[in-house]
């Protein structure tokens, strides 16, 4: 059971890519808060809590809820899962206009690809982290997430 749902999420953020692929080309405010709702659904699917209360969490309660899963596979891929969901969520912020948003789902998808990482340093987690520092460009990063940084720096070179 838990695969097929993770096969459906999976699929929808194929959809949500695809979306926000469109929106970049052509910005259109409705479809932007088509997807938009799009992303925040998958958000709740991938929590055990409503959208109200994991939104509350901070990056290392989000990860500990995230993590309840059957297996440690299954948590890792949920994790990294969620990680990809706020990269588009990002992009949709910030073709809003909301580039406070849209840096705070990128800090986040960092912080949560990091605590991934040092969890279990697979190569799926390792190839998030370059990647999610790119998008953030020259933004200055929360000093949690720099701790972890350097510490993924450090085992990584």
């Amino acid at each position: 059971m838990l695969s097929q749902r993770h096969d459906f999420i999976l699929q929808q953020i194929e959809l949500l890519r695809q979306f926000v692929t469109r929106l970049v080309n052509d910005y259109q405010p409705a479809r932007s808060d088509e997807a938009l709702r799009l992303a925040l659904g998958l958000q709740e699917r991938l929590f055990p809590l409503p959208v109200a209360e994991f939104l509350q969490l901070d990056a290392a309660a989000q990860f500990t809820a995230l993590r309840r899963q059957p297996s440690p596979s299954d948590a890792l891929e949920t994790c990294l899962t969620y990680v990809e969901l706020l990269v588009h969520t990002a992009t949709l912020y910030e073709l809003r206009g909301r580039d406070d948003l849209a840096s705070g789902a990128r800090q986040l998808a960092l912080h949560l690809a990091l605590l991934a990482y040092h969890d279990e340093p697979t190569t799926a987690a390792a190839s998030l982290v370059p990647l999610l520092r790119t998008l953030l460009g020259t933004e200055p990063i929360h000093p949690p997430v720099q701790e972890l940084l350097a510490a993924f720096d450090a085992a990584t070179t």
